[in-house]
């Protein structure tokens, strides 16, 4: 998760670069002045468009870390079922705290599965666990 938040502010970086280097460069005096032609005005269409697409990325990828945030928080019930017996016991859990082989539950017990068991997630229904 880090690395995808370290890689969007490094493409901003590269961005901003870019676009600070393009200025400096439109603002050194030209050596002969010429009247503004078309390609500069289509020049200018082209950076708006630029200036767009990257509002665009930046937006998206803010959006889809909230979205990623907010799923982490909700809650499930997470299910550990005994394989060899059938046996299961239901806990409540934040999505962000289920591993592979492990969890947390809401009341802060670190339940460690065992080989032989398995973990089912669903959506928490107050209503489901006694």
């Amino acid at each position: 998760m880090i690395s995808k938040i370290l890689l969007t502010l490094a493409v901003i970086g590269v961005a901003w670069l870019v676009i600070r280097h393009r200025q400096q460069s439109l603002n050194e005096p030209a050596r002969i002045s010429r009247p503004v032609s078309k390609e500069k005005r289509s020049n200018r269409s082209i950076k708006w468009l630029s200036y767009g697409l990257l509002t665009l990325m930046i937006s998206a990828s803010l959006i889809y870390l909230g979205w990623q945030v907010e799923q982490g928080y909700r809650l499930v019930t997470v299910k550990v079922v005994d394989a060899q017996t059938g046996r299961s016991v239901s806990y409540i859990a934040r999505r962000m705290d289920v591993d592979d082989r492990h969890f947390v539950t809401q009341d802060g017990r670190e339940i460690i599965v065992a080989d032989g068991e398995r973990i089912e997630l669903s959506a928490y229904n107050p209503q489901q666990l006694p």
